[in-house]
């Protein structure tokens, strides 16, 4: 006879040391020269889309599954623009790799109103 709460422990450990979820493939990310913000993910078993060209795009990196993505990547719309484009254009949504510096930040705290 089973202890009350093995089965239970061992669905917990097993949860707690399954693998994240990773991405299907591995892409490479093109960054646009003039719109840096700009990213064309194209997985690494397609062609390079013809508008991907040296003048007005970079190689930035392979993005591998276990890779963190870029900001703004996100792996379900990839999927879905490889499947009807066979590439993925998406838009970095931080200042990531950018040489200007960051926005002011709020304050934290309202100024008291009453003295």
């Amino acid at each position: 006879m089973r202890p009350v709460g093995e089965n239970a422990m061992t669905m917990i450990h097993a949860l707690a040391v399954a693998d994240p979820i990773l991405r299907e493939c591995a892409y490479n990310l093109f960054r646009n020269k003039q719109r840096p913000k700009l990213f064309c993910a194209v997985p690494e078993d397609r062609p390079v889309p013809g508008f991907i060209d040296v003048d007005a795009w970079a190689f930035e990196r392979v993005l591998r599954s276990q890779d963190v993505a870029p900001s703004g990547f996100q792996d379900r719309a990839a999927r879905a623009g490889v499947r009807y484009n066979g590439f993925y254009l998406f838009q970095a949504t931080t200042r990531e790799g950018s040489a200007e510096p960051s926005a002011p930040r709020l304050r934290a705290e309202a100024p008291e109103l009453c003295s």
